[in-house]
């Protein structure tokens, strides 16, 4: 059976939700998961027992982190592999199905469909299909094809940000040259509103990025010229017979 792993920094307790199976949390290692789970530990805090397969701990940001893991864990070993946030709440149930559609229909580059309480329009889930194709994800619970995570890895060892990922969710798909799809039969939670850091600073580093260091990169490295258009747009819907 083809496995796919989750990479996910954390440093306190996991996050439940009523909406989701409180018994089959996203993170226990029940023998019925089609995924495993890494956490890499920033602080000294003890994940709880039967939360992880595997356990690394190194400090830093998450996506400057991905890099260093991959060279750490066996990433190559598994068919879709998961970068996310420790604070969204969904269950081994919701992630299955979504792994499960990926793999029969070859998602290159997918997450779950949200519940928060403020998320982009085309990440909200819709019941009325099962999935969607976009130009855009958010960078809290990707998936991404074994082959498309060796592209992020090249793109992650190139741009260092220095206090927030912003912005990489709104490239990736240029970055990538590919659609991305939101699977709306499941979904997921965003459970903690605030952030550690400066929003200022945030949107400054998200400007630079979209604005001077990808497009100089597109050039330099694939010979494309880029110019951002900051638009999420759904481009099909999917629902099965």
């Amino acid at each position: 059976m083809n496995k796919a792993l989750i990479i996910t920094p954390t440093g306190r307790p996991i996050y439940h939700h009523e909406d989701y199976d409180k018994d089959n949390h996203w993170r226990f290692t029940k023998p019925e998961r089609t995924y495993e789970t890494c956490v890499v530990v920033y602080n000294d805090f003890q994940p709880e027992p039967g939360t992880y397969d595997y356990i690394i701990r190194r400090k830093g940001l998450k996506w400057n982190l991905a890099p260093e893991v991959s060279k750490i864990i066996n990433w190559q070993d598994y068919d879709y592999i998961g970068v996310w946030d420790d604070d969204y709440a969904t269950d081994i149930q919701s992630v299955n199905r979504s792994l499960e559609l990926a793999r029969r229909f070859d998602f290159p580059y997918f997450q779950q469909s949200l519940r928060s309480w403020t998320v982009y329009k085309c990440l909200e889930q819709d019941t009325s299909c099962n999935f969607t194709k976009t130009n855009f994800t958010e960078m809290g619970i990707p998936f991404y094809r074994q082959d498309i995570f060796r592209k992020v890895l090249r793109l992650l060892n190139d741009y260092q940000y220095k206090e927030s990922e912003w912005g990489i969710d709104k490239i990736m798909c240029d970055y990538l040259r590919l659609p991305a799809y939101i699977v709306h039969e499941v979904s997921a939670k965003h459970m903690r509103r605030e952030s550690w850091y400066d929003k200022s600073n945030a949107f400054r580093e998200m400007d630079y990025l979209m604005k001077d260091w990808f497009p100089k990169y597109m050039k330099e490295q694939f010979g494309l010229d880029y110019s951002y258009h900051d638009n999420q747009v759904v481009f099909e819907k999917y629902k099965l017979g």
